[in-house]
């Protein structure tokens, strides 16, 4: 047994995650490190939705939003589509919000380094002859959260989603993403507190085929640290070609006679991760569905990780 262990829905996060854990890191480096892993290696994985809990910060449980957000900031309501006309695919891009939220999850973890953590992700985008896709990682690498609302990026998106393109984008849409940061809730559990993140589901809506499949990466590290992160896999999305990534078509379109959905909103997404802790309060267990909408924390088919608060040791469950 080892007392730090990732997995993932995906051997290429997992071994970025547990590389990164055998080098000293924690757990909420280890799920970042395996998301930018994906995030290199597909170009689907970057822009779609992200979730994120951490326990064991000594902040309680954290839960970090990286949901995509309405667009149409800053503009007057445009006159939408008329209800006979087909709508074209612009209107539909919404606003990614995974840097934010990664980011903000970073900052609570504290002397990780952003060097280790997208080491792996430059690498898998550079493998996969995707250069423009790594020299995006590389500008998260030295700009962090303000990656998303840097010109090159904010043009880039524009160019294919703005108004004059048939999109909703405008540039107010990038210059801060709010509520990001939220305290996890806490749900009945036999033997202890299960926190899950604010925004779980109420229903199957929101596992949208727009957002490609549910894929997830948790760990634990030595410190008794429990992190999961929840993203997806686009296969058919929008071409952002010029950085060599794919954009869910996610948002909601304005629509003659109808209430448009207010710019800023988050939209709904699956978050199908957890934490256990005991009736004392330590951390026991890490998991995640990401086949489903929301967490069953009762499946056979989920990702486990348990800690034992005696021994330290992690073992896989399931």
């Amino acid at each position: 047994m080892s007392r730090s262990l990732a997995t993932a829905t995906d051997p290429i996060v997992e071994e970025a995650a547990n590389d990164y854990l055998a080098a000293s890191g924690s757990a909420t480096g280890a799920v970042l490190c395996g998301f930018f892993a994906a995030a290199g290696a597909y170009g689907g994985v970057l822009l779609g939705p992200v979730s994120i809990l951490v326990g064991g910060t000594g902040r309680g449980a954290r839960a970090f939003d990286g949901r995509l957000r309405q667009p149409g900031q800053g503009i007057k309501r445009p006159r939408g589509v008329k209800a006979e006309d087909a709508v074209p695919d612009q209107a539909r891009i919404a606003v990614p919000a995974s840097i934010p939220a990664a980011m903000v999850a970073y900052a609570y973890d504290g002397g990780q380094s952003l060097t280790s953590i997208l080491r792996t992700g430059i690498q898998r985008a550079t493998r996969a002859g995707a250069e423009a896709r790594a020299g995006l990682l590389r500008q998260v690498r030295s700009s962090g959260a303000a990656t998303f609302a840097e010109t090159s990026f904010v043009r880039s998106m524009l160019r294919i989603a703005g108004p004059s393109q048939g999109g909703l984008l405008t540039p107010t849409d990038f210059s801060k993403i709010s509520n990001v940061d939220h305290e996890a809730i806490s749900v009945a559990h036999s033997g202890g507190n299960l926190f899950v993140t604010p925004w779980e589901p109420e229903g199957e809506d929101a596992d949208s085929e727009a957002f490609g499949s549910g894929a997830a990466v948790i760990a634990a590290d030595v410190r008794g640290q429990l992190a999961a992160l929840s993203y997806r896999r686009l296969v058919d999305g929008y071409p952002l070609e010029e950085l060599e990534l794919d954009v869910p078509l996610a948002g909601s379109p304005v629509r003659r006679g109808e209430r448009r959905v207010a710019p800023g909103a988050c939209i709904a997404a699956p978050a199908a991760i957890g934490l256990l802790s005991d009736e004392k309060g330590a951390w026991i267990e890490v998991m995640a569905t990401p086949g489903s909408a929301r967490l069953d924390a009762e499946s056979a088919a989920r990702l486990a990780l348990r800690r034992d608060p005696a021994s330290k040791e992690v073992q896989r469950v399931g």
